[in-house]
């Protein structure tokens, strides 16, 4: 679920985005799949994070998207986006157009974006189980090469060989 809760962003008016239709509905869980699967900085985008990120790479004359658009979108709450809209939330996304309305686009991106999650998160265990084998292994070694002294400290001298 979209992170700022279930109410649209304070100073936002959501006219006429209080109805929902299948087509919407069906929207919104497509961009919500995207915040939930999209994610370079190891968390979800906040709204804010999506709207300043369309508006530094469209330049400010192309982007129009408002946090509480968007919040209407990914809750299907909002008929009818343009397809401006849609192809900058692609963009930002890195998806094609289509893949918000084509259900074989969708399907095939959704897919490999689940790979990608998938591939992330068991590198990320990976490192981790190899981490710890590491300390395992380290401390092993130290303790090996502390009986060793302790052993030879506590070993009487040997004779001296002429």
């Amino acid at each position: 679920m979209i992170q700022e809760g279930s109410d649209p962003p304070e100073g936002t008016a959501a006219s006429g985005e209080g109805s929902s239709s299948p087509e919407a509905e069906l929207l919104g869980r497509r961009i919500e799949y995207l915040f939930t699967y999209v994610q370079p900085l190891g968390r979800r985008f906040t709204l804010q994070e999506v709207v300043d990120g369309i508006k530094e790479a469209a330049g400010r004359k192309d982007a129009t998207l408002s946090v509480g658009r968007l919040w209407a979108l990914a809750k299907g709450k909002a008929p009818n986006p343009t397809v401006g809209t849609l192809r900058v939330l692609g963009d930002f996304f890195g998806v094609p157009l289509a893949y918000f309305i084509d259900d074989e686009v969708e399907a095939r991106v959704s897919a490999q974006l689940a790979l990608i999650a998938a591939m992330r998160a068991n590198d990320v265990r990976s490192v981790a189980l190899r981490a710890a084998a590491v300390a395992t292994m380290s401390t092993q070694g130290i303790e090996a090469v502390r009986s060793v002294i302790e052993r030879a400290q506590a070993a009487p001298p040997a004779p001296p060989t002429v």
